[in-house]
């Protein structure tokens, strides 16, 4: 029996015809309705109902893999538009260890919270707190879901901390902005790029205004890769006292291991009030798995409610219950790798990088900017159609829009194998 309809049916007594529905193929036995059903004006739902009983495990796993097959899987080499990648094995050991662990309720995890402290102090580290100067006495930061958590909360806190009303943004920052914008009753000022696609630091100066809540610069923006000048922007948001934030969801965990990168980007640079950092991407955590830094943890008593029925006093985060265990799996691979460890990793991304630039460049295709991190966009005629093309032969690439090209993210599951084979479907299509 099939509780996906509103009336169970056996598959073999009546034909399959799920394909009107755009079902994917290893489903399809699944969905099967009566034929006579089926006229154009006739709308049918197809809607799963909870079994009266139950199914046995072995059945509910027969389930789960079909689909699982019918997902596309980091490993199989064919996904270059996605920042996250498949997690270490000791992140997924430890994520399964600590499953039931919520740091909604800390006092329940005290074990996890103070793993979440060390994440927090291995961060702030890596990307440039001096514990002993006197202004990061107070240093600290919360875990988060991601990228996206992290700048809404970020936002939340320079909101509440200036009360004032305006977000200055660079064009090329994330989605998650606007989303913070409309949920905080933020205004977004929109700060278009210079010639090298950075916030144009000119144009922000003349749109600052009295009622400038925040700035954020992006340390490895989303379509490019490109850094924006984060020292630049910090004098100035330090000397007009305004929150500074830095989102480096992707490049918090790519930039401390480039050798040679020639900026400051983090808090080393003046003013820089917060940074966004996501271990479930470069950093080969579990996903979700992110974290916001706080250059001075006291700020978040500013967005504090009270839980007199937990274990602690007060919430400071936006997420009420969560699933801990991304602590756990980012203390793991954190102290499993290392510095040295996370270095060969970048390293062996960015010369894979630089090898899909070279083979562009053979094909006549310019990169938009010379890979600052290991993202490379090619810039092509018709960047939709050239994602399109390419998902027919199972490759899944996504387009940038500043400027119009076809975006590659070469992340840990890349190899030079999957480049050349990426390349020659590549140059089929654009001939």
């Amino acid at each position: 029996m099939f509780p996906f309809l509103p009336h169970p049916l056996l598959i073999n007594e009546y034909n399959c015809i799920a394909h009107s529905y755009k079902i994917p193929n290893g489903l399809r036995n699944y969905y099967c309705i009566p034929k006579t059903l089926m006229y154009p004006s006739l709308k049918i739902r197809l809607m799963m109902r909870l079994d009266p009983g139950g199914i046995p495990s072995r059945e509910v796993m027969k389930e789960l893999t079909r689909f699982y097959e019918e997902d596309i899987h980091f490993d199989q080499g064919r996904i270059l538009g996605s920042m996250c990648t498949s997690p270490d094995a000791i992140a997924r050991e430890a994520y399964m260890l600590f499953i039931e662990s919520n740091l909604g309720n800390p006092g329940l995890c005290q074990g996890t919270a103070i793993m979440e402290k060390r994440v927090i102090e291995m961060l702030l580290d890596l990307l440039g707190l001096d514990p002993n100067a006197p202004e990061n006495l107070h240093a600290g930061g919360q875990m988060v879901s991601g990228g996206t958590e992290a700048n809404i909360t970020a936002l939340w806190l320079s909101r509440n901390r200036t009360e004032k009303r305006e977000l200055i943004i660079p064009e090329s920052g994330h989605f998650s902005l606007f989303k913070a914008a409309d949920l905080l009753g933020l205004k977004p000022v929109l700060i278009p790029l210079d010639d090298t696609f950075r916030m144009d630091i000119e144009l922000m100066k003349e749109r600052i205004s009295g009622d400038t809540a925040v700035i954020v610069g992006v340390a490895g923006t989303t379509e490019l890769g490109q850094v924006d000048p984060i020292w630049e922007i910090g004098e100035i948001a330090k000397d007009q006292k305004i929150p500074f934030h830095v989102d480096a969801a992707f490049g918090g965990f790519v930039l401390p291991f480039l050798p040679d990168f020639p900026e400051i980007y983090d808090f080393r640079a003046p003013g820089v009030t917060s940074i966004g950092v996501d271990p479930h991407k470069m950093g080969l955590a579990t996903i979700p798995s992110g974290a916001l830094l706080l250059r001075d943890d006291r700020i978040q008593e500013t967005i504090g409610v009270r839980t007199p029925y937990l274990t602690t006093e007060k919430n400071m985060s936006l997420s009420g219950t969560w699933n801990s265990a991304s602590v756990a799996a980012t203390y793991a691979v954190m102290r499993h790798l290392g510095k040295d460890g996370y270095r060969k990793v970048v390293e062996r991304c960015m010369k894979n990088t630089r090898y899909l630039a070279e083979n562009l460049r053979s094909m006549g295709i310019s990169p938009a900017i010379e890979p600052v991190i290991n993202v490379c966009a090619a810039k092509v005629s018709d960047p939709q159609g050239v994602v399109n093309a390419m998902r027919e032969k199972g490759w899944r690439l996504s387009k940038a829009t500043h400027p119009p090209s076809v975006r590659f993210v070469i992340m840990p599951h890349v190899t030079r194998e999957h480049i050349d084979s990426l390349v020659k479907d590549l140059g089929e299509i654009i001939g």
